[in-house]
């Protein structure tokens, strides 16, 4: 695992080019979501303030896909990317990232988005379905490879107390497709943020909308959703298809986009990188819808994935660094650098069968023996 990180951060130096600001370069390549995104257009937005008051151009290059958004970073051809959920998925090294290609990734945030919105369960607004123990019996939507849908509606269910056994599954094929399931009244609950073009069609028919909601007092329900989906947060939605301006519920939510790199990254330019979007977010907070998400008040520095030095730097002077955050953040590597060990300790030549299969088994038990939980298994 060294060396194949030192590797990366040879291939990174080398991209970089000359520094026309304080620790930052000439030029940085970004991966995002596809152009239609708001991720893409939050990378939009960072980029052409970096180029007006810092002198840098960023390239930004759609990925279609989780693993395109990511591999260009594991190759050393990109230095960052505006990332979403997956990219956790990525230093677990589970999902697409559990193929021998892959493996856990060391990855490191550097700054995310966190505005009103948030991340819900919807159904129809006449479905009789208040809370998620209410989805007992009911069709429940699984679509086929995609990790960040699937583990979100199985921790709703853990929620309420239930497990797949307790509902019905509906395969799709997509994203799009599980809402018009529900729209269509085929199935009964579907997962986005909560301002989605889904869930604003879904909210503007003669059914209306309803967010299941997670009242934030339910510490059995909160416990068991975060056994499964660790990356989700309790948070109070106030921006939500159907939801009346000025009302809200407690909800939950998780960042995105956010902007992450590797840990072989220059400390120097993260740093640079992250003050110039704090310290200048006047200047784009109005470009991209939510972009007044960035401000270094609303970061949430104990999340999933640990922070690169480069932006520990910048926050330990702007005195938001506790040491609470710290054991946090040390904890986190500390994980990664377990499953880093898992990984090239596995032995490759004594596997039968698929090779995922043989990894999470071995992932699973190197968890288990430090006492850290396993997640996805």
């Amino acid at each position: 695992m060294m060396k194949r990180t030192m590797l990366l951060g040879g291939a990174l130096a080398a991209f970089a080019g000359p520094s026309l600001a304080e620790g930052l370069p000439g030029q940085m390549k970004w991966m995002a979501y596809p152009t239609d995104s708001s991720g893409y257009a939050q990378a939009i937005a960072v980029g052409n303030m970096l180029k007006e008051k810092e002198g840098t151009r960023v390239a930004v290059l759609p990925g279609q896909n989780d693993v395109a958004r990511l591999t260009p970073l594991k190759k050393g051809a990109a230095g960052y990317c505006m990332c979403g959920v997956a990219a956790y998925f990525s230093t677990e090294g589970v999902t697409e990232f559990a193929a021998e290609e892959w493996g856990p990734q060391p990855l490191r945030m550097i700054l995310a988005k966190i505005d009103g919105s948030g991340v819900g369960f919807a159904t129809r607004g006449d479905a009789g379905i208040e809370t998620a123990a209410d989805l007992r019996g009911k069709r429940v939507p699984t679509v086929r490879a995609a990790a960040s849908l699937n583990v979100p509606l199985n921790s709703v269910l853990a929620f309420g107390d239930l497990t797949r056994d307790d509902v019905e599954t509906v395969e799709y094929s997509g994203f799009s497709a599980s809402w018009e399931g529900v729209i269509n009244g085929q199935s009964d609950v579907a997962f986005a943020t909560t301002l989605t073009p889904n869930s604003a069609q879904l909210a503007s028919t003669n059914h209306g909308i309803h967010w299941i909601p997670l009242p934030h007092d339910d510490t059995e329900g909160w416990a068991r959703l975060k056994e499964t989906a660790p990356y989700i947060a309790k948070r109070v939605v106030t921006q939500a298809s159907g939801l009346t301006e000025g009302d809200s519920f407690e909800g939950a939510g998780y960042p995105y986009p956010f902007l992450v790199t590797t840990a072989a990254q220059d400390e120097d330019e993260v740093y640079a990188l992250t003050k110039s979007m704090i310290e200048n977010l006047d200047s784009y907070k109005d470009a991209a819808p939510g972009a007044e998400g960035w401000a270094l008040e609303v970061q949430d520095l104990q999340w999933v994935i640990p922070y690169h030095p480069g932006a520990v730097r910048y926050f330990k002077e702007a005195n938001v660094w506790t040491d609470e955050v710290e054991a946090h953040n040390q904890a986190l590597i500390d994980r990664q650098n377990l499953l880093a060990d898992a990984w090239e300790g596995l032995d490759r030549d004594a596997i039968e069968g698929e090779f995922s299969t043989a990894w999470m088994q071995a992932r699973a038990e190197a968890l288990k023996a430090a006492g850290e939980p396993v997640v996805f298994d």
